[in-house]
Order: structure tokens, then sequence, then C-alpha cells
């Protein structure tokens, strides 16, 4: 509801909203970009030494991953190095400047490097990232970042525009849908997702850079309270963006179920709250410590909201209140609601033609229909 009436009062908007559930979608129609595992082009010369190594640095002891760390650093500043443009000088190069590269030169760089050692029993780390690097190579879930195919030119400008959508062109929202994007990897992908947004705004013109909004759904996923749960490097972008963002014209929505697992740190940098029903005591606690004293006795009416009812303070409010959403035309609502067991079970509708479509998605790993 709120995305909703921002794009009717501001068609120019700039929204990119991450959605794990494949919800979104049905909501805003033709007014949003959505990326998914069928269209979705993050190619693997985008990711920064971090993000490289959490997604190929992978078996051995502590001390072998560091070896390993250390020879992907390496390859990826020569592969960069060697693909370089004419206007940027080799030297002024790094691991992390975004330069395009194919899969396939990282590994004609790693044979190179292998070729060269005087003690074989030293290739083990090489032979380690050569096959990680050659496995996601052939894997299709893993064709929107690893395909060689992606790197044809150097296609930076398209995918920020894209991601940000600059220029609009009717479209204010970007939904990436990473319900497809495979769990060892999704945590990279809403990092490169975050940090490419905070660079970009970084070093653009800052008085023509329109501001962006990010909006995380599912926001305890990716900063978690407790870190060691996983998803350390979108943890760091989207913690980064909530305390710099704003500096750059980014805004940062967090959505969660679960505010009691959402990093505190996170929370502390949010402007305005909309507190929905929440019955667990640790989530009562949690906002608890984030409402101002003057919206204490609210708390107490949490557990009994009803659908579309919300506590709201902070910037967005002129007092903390109590509110109700205005109704969102079914067409309009995001794909969330719950099985609707006594109707669906009334009729036989699911037949084997169901079962072989649901199949075959599944075996390519693809929600596009069946063409034949």
């Amino acid at each position: 509801m709120i995305l909703s009436e921002v794009i009717a009062g501001h068609p120019n908007a700039h929204i990119l909203l991450l959605d794990p559930h494949n919800e979104y979608a049905r909501a805003f129609g033709p007014l949003a970009e959505v990326l998914n595992i069928d269209n979705l082009q993050l190619p693997l010369w985008l990711l920064d030494y971090q993000e490289a190594v959490g997604v190929l640095v992978r078996g051995g002891t502590a001390q072998e991953q560091e070896a390993q760390a250390i020879i992907l650093k390496d390859t990826i500043t020569r592969a960069r190095r060697r693909f370089a443009p004419d206007d940027l000088g080799a030297s002024s190069i790094t691991v992390d400047t975004p330069v395009p590269f194919k899969a396939s030169d990282l590994l004609h760089l790693l044979d190179e490097a292998m070729g060269r050692l005087d003690n074989p029993d030293t290739s083990t780390p090489y032979l380690r990232l050569r096959t990680r690097l050659d496995s996601l190579r052939y894997d299709r879930r893993f064709a929107f970042m690893f395909s060689d195919w992606l790197v044809t030119r150097d296609t930076l400008a398209e995918i920020v525009g894209r991601l940000l959508r600059i220029p609009v062109n009717g479209k204010p929202i970007t939904i990436i849908d990473l319900s497809g994007i495979p769990t060892e990897i999704a945590d990279v992908v809403v990092s490169l997702t975050c940090r490419l947004t905070f660079d970009f705004a970084l070093w653009s013109e800052r008085e023509r850079m329109p501001p962006v909004l990010l909006v995380c759904e599912e926001a305890h996923r990716y900063v978690p309270a407790a870190p060691e749960t996983g998803f350390a490097a979108a943890g760091r972008a989207v913690t980064r963006l909530a305390r710099e963002g704003r500096k750059y014209g980014i805004s940062l929505a967090l959505i969660t179920q679960l505010p009691s697992e959402l990093s505190a740190q996170a929370l502390s940098q949010c402007g305005t709250v909309f507190a929905l029903r929440l019955g667990h005591y640790l989530d009562h606690r949690f906002m608890e410590a984030a409402l101002p004293d003057a919206a204490r006795g609210m708390m107490e009416s949490l557990p009994s909201l009803r659908t579309q009812e919300a506590v709201a303070f902070g910037e967005g409010v002129p007092l903390p209140m109590h509110l109700r959403f205005g109704d969102l035309p079914a067409e309009r609502r995001p794909r969330s609601d719950s099985a609707k067991f006594s109707k669906a079970w009334q009729a036989n509708a699911a037949g084997i033609d169901f079962i072989n479509e649901g199949i075959r998605r599944w075996r390519q790993q693809s929600r596009a229909p069946n063409k034949s």
C-alpha cells in the first residue's frame, strides 16, 4: 500500500525491491521491471574481492582457504588488467575495479599460474579454485553470473540503469525475485545489489543523482541480530546503506515479521517505523526499546491489532499514532495469501499435465511457461 501510494504520487520514482518469495510482481504489474532467474544478469566480474571469495573459495583448512583467497585476488586483478579498456591504465586497476572479464579468462590464468609452479604439491589451492569455478560455469542455476555469453561487451551502464530505473521509462520500481536464486549464492546477490547501488551513488554527480529507495523484504535474513546465522556479505552491505546511504540519496526500507531477529544497529537508523500486529514477547521487548516515551502506551495494543492496522512513529508522522491502511484491489495485492484449503479441495483441478509442467520447471530451474 505504501509503495503503491508513493508511485501514484511520484511516477518517476527509483525503487529497488528485494523479493525473496516472488510475491510482489503481481502487485505492481506494468509499473515494475521484474528480474528473476530467467532474465537476471549479474556477471562474475561485478563481484568485489570479498564477494568473489564468498562464492569461489571452498573446502580445505583455514590455511588452505587463505591460500585460495590470495591466489584468487591475484588472478582477478590480472584478468581485469588484461582486458581493461584503453581509457583505463592497467596500473590503476585493482581487484575491485568493475572491469569485465569472463569466467573462462580466470580458468586460463589459473592454468597459466599452475604451469609455472616448481613444486606440483603446491597446486592444491589452484585445483580447488579451478574445480569450483568450472562446476559453477556448467550449472544452469548459476548461469546469470558465470556464463561467458554475459560478457560480450561492457554492460555496467545497462545493469546499473536497469536496477536503479535510470531512466525510469514508465517503470519506477525494479523487483528482484530471489526465490529462484540458489541459497548458497543468495547472500552474494543481495550484497552485490546493495553495493552496486551504494558505489554508483558514491561516485556519481551528487547534484544529478536521483534519490533511490531500496526495500528489503524479510530483512532479518540479510541483517540478522546474530551475524553467525549467515548472510555476512549482505549484512555488511545493508548495514553500510543504513549508516551512510542517506548522505548519497539512498533510503532503506526494512520489512520483517521478526523484529527481534533484526540487527539493532540497522533498526536504530530507521527514521520511521510502522509496527503491525506482534504477538511474541521478544518482539515486544525489541519494539519497546525503539518506541519513544510518548508511544509506550501503544505497546499494549500491538498483540490485538487487526489486519491492516499499525502503530506508526518517527519522522514520517507528526505524532505516534494508531492507523489503518486502506484497501488494495485483489489484483494489486502481493502473492502472499495462505492457501484456501476449503475452496481448493472442492474440485479436482490438478492433473498429470500440472505435475509434468512442475517437473519441467524444476529440472530447468525456470518459471517460464512451456512454449511448445
